[in-house]
Order: structure tokens, then C-alpha cells, then sequence
């Protein structure tokens, strides 16, 4: 079904088909929990949603977005990602002062470049990012690869909740939540990535000691990428002193280079875990664990060498398996 005649079949029922552009609610309230369609392909044209009544839903379940966030196919100190021709859409769903909104569904499809250095490639971008009042966000069964983030928590949406998300080949981070918030990542395939969840302010002075995430029944799997003139990639949260506690629960993070940077925050992340259990830590290379490797608390079990690489291979399929609602893409290899 194309777009024109999803939308309008989508008229016939109790839902409100959101056009391309801004949408926002206006004019005489709508009621509380009121369904929103997105539908169709996309492309680059940025949706910006906000101000929706509380607990109002977004079903993107047959929508479709391109994230790209460099002006050329291969950024460099010569030639930077915000110099060429080629078309950027960094943010391509924005979602602001939508309280207790559950978005559904979604296929973001990244150009971002996969090779090029990461500084050069740096031009800041998120697939979905949702901001500005919008508290206590479910963000569920939404697809995305090939981006810079790939889900960001912006300032004000605390209580966030990400359920039965699958995000590949990411060359930041999985989900940045650099303003320091409580929140869930609950059920989700975090799958080659160069970071996977960023708690990190950088030099901001923000103070998340009060906060606490929750990452239950989780996969996290690591990626390297070229980064500052080496192919290696960072710890599976970025964290700082001031990072919010962590329960860890259920959860596998998968570590794929011997040389992967990160071992400070790797180092805080067992520190600033406040529950940990049935968990597990794969050392994916077939060299020995480096003896400065921060190693986890007890509730993690490691496995390394091809033991990791095994049970990597098998929980990654066996969540695909039992995700058939999450969006594919047509040359997906499963």
C-alpha cells in the first residue's frame, strides 16, 4: 500500500494522520491517549511533532525516514561533513512537549558515513530525539541503522523508555542521555555500535548522582570503527562520575576489539551499577583480555574467544526471531 492509500484508509478509523513538516496540536485540545499516524515514505523531510495532549500515541509502524548527517559520501580534514552537496536530514523525527507519548514503530534507513574518521564524520545528528517536556516517552519497536545517534533524550523527558528497539551499525552512540536522566532500556538489540548508551556530559556541569537507568534483557554489541586514526570503538556505556546509577539486569554487552578504548569508563560503569544479575560479558576477540580491563561485578558472567562469539551469535538471533514486528530492510542479512 502506498502513502496516499494508507492515509486514506487511515481516515476511515479513530486516528489523526499526521501530514509531513511540523505538526503540532493547536486550537481545541485533543483527547487524552489520542492515536497520530505517521505513514509513507519520508525521505529527508524532517517531522517535528510537539505539543500533543498527555499519553497521546505515534504509530510509525509504516513509516519510513533516511538519516544522513555529512554534505559528502567521505568526510575528511580535507573536506569536513558540512562541506558538499549531498542533502542532510541530521534530526529526522523531533518530538517536544508531547508528556507521556508512546512512539511506535519506525524505520530509519542512515547514509551516514561507515569508513571515514569519526572526528570528521562528527557532525552532530539523531534519528529520533525527543526533548522539551516531553516526560516519560515509551519509544517502542523502532529500527535504525547506519546513523551518528540513533536515539537521543534531550533535556526535560526524563522517565524515558525504550522497549524492543533494534539500533546497528551506529558511529556515536546507541542512545545518548547526556542531560543525566532516569529512564529504561528495556528489551532491546543494541547490534554493532560504536557506543552504546551515553551518560556522559562532557564538559557541561550537569549532576545525574540522583538518576537511575534501568537496562533489563538488553544486548549491547560493540563495533570498531576508524576513530582518531585508529579502528576501535568504546565501552558499552559512557560514563562519568556524575552518571546516573545503573541496574543491570539480563543483559549480555558484547566487547569486539582488543583494542577498544574506554577502560576509565568501563571501569565506572561496574562502580556506579547498583544491582547486577544474570548478566553476562562477552570478550569477543580470540587475544587475551588485557590485564587493565576493568572487570565487572559479580552478576555478570565472561565468556571469551569463540565460547563469546557463539553465544553472541545465537541471543542476537534469538531476539530477532522473537521481534517480527520490529521493521527490516529489504537487503537485511538476519
Amino acid at each position: 500500500m502506498d502513502r496516499r492509500s494508507f492515509m486514506g484508509v487511515a481516515g476511515l478509523y479513530p486516528v489523526i494522520a499526521l501530514l509531513p513538516g511540523s505538526c503540532q496540536a493547536q486550537g481545541a485540545p485533543t483527547p487524552e491517549g489520542k492515536e497520530f499516524v505517521l505513514a509513507g515514505e519520508y525521505g529527508f523531510e524532517q517531522q517535528s511533532i510537539r505539543n500533543l495532549q498527555p499519553g497521546a500515541t505515534i504509530n510509525a509502524r509504516n513509516a519510513a525516514f533516511t538519516v544522513a548527517n555529512s554534505r559528502n559520501s567521505d568526510p575528511s580534514a580535507a573536506m569536513g561533513c558540512d562541506e558538499g552537496t549531498l542533502p542532510v536530514n541530521r534530526y529526522p523525527v523531533v518530538i517536544r512537549n508531547c508528556p507521556g507519548v508512546r512512539f511506535i514503530g519506525g524505520r530509519f534507513d542512515g547514509q551516514v558515513p561507515l569508513t571515514s574518521d569519526w572526528r570528521d564524520t562528527y557532525c552532530n545528528s539523531a534519528a529520533l530525539l525527543i526533548r522539551d517536556g516531553t516526560t516519560n516517552a515509551t519509544i517502542e519497536g523502532v529500527r535504525v541503522r547506519r546513523c551518528w545517534d540513533a536515539i537521543r533524550i534531550g533535556e526535560q523527558a526524563d522517565g524515558f523508555r525504550l522497549k524492543g528497539c533494534w539500533l546497528s551499525e551506529t558511529r556515536d552512540d546507541a542512545v545518548e542521555n547526556d542531560y543525566l536522566l532516569s529512564g529504561t532500556i528495556e528489551d532491546c538489540l543494541f547490534d554493532e555500535c560504536f557506543s552504546g548508551l551515553s551518560v556522559d556530559p562532557a564538559k557541561n556541569e550537569r549532576d545525574g548522582t540522583q538518576q537511575t537507568v534501568r537496562i533489563d534483557g538488553s544486548l549491547i554489541h560493540m563495533h570498531a570503527f576508524l576513530s582518531k586514526g585508529e579502528v576501535t570503538h568504546q565501552a558499552p556505556i559512557k560514563a562519568v562520575d556524575q552518571s546516573p546509577r545503573l541496574r543491570i539486569t539480563g543483559s549480555v554487552f558484547a566487547l569486539a576489539a582488543a583494542n577498544m578504548r574506554g577502560f576509565r569508563r568501563l571501569e565506572r560503569t561496574w562502580r556506579l551499577t547498583v544491582e547486577s544479575r544474570d548478566n553476562v560479558l562477552l570478550w569477543l576477540p580470540d587475544e587475551p583480555i588485557p590485564s587493565a580491563l576493568p572487570l565487572p561485578p559479580s552478576g555478570f558472567k565472561l565468556l571469551t574467544g569463540a565460547n563469546a562469539r557463539a553465544y553472541w551469535n545465537k541471543a542476537r538471533l534469538q531476539w530477532v526471531a522473537a521481534h517480527q514486528d520490529v521493521a527490516r530492510f529489504s537487503d537485511e542479512a538476519l
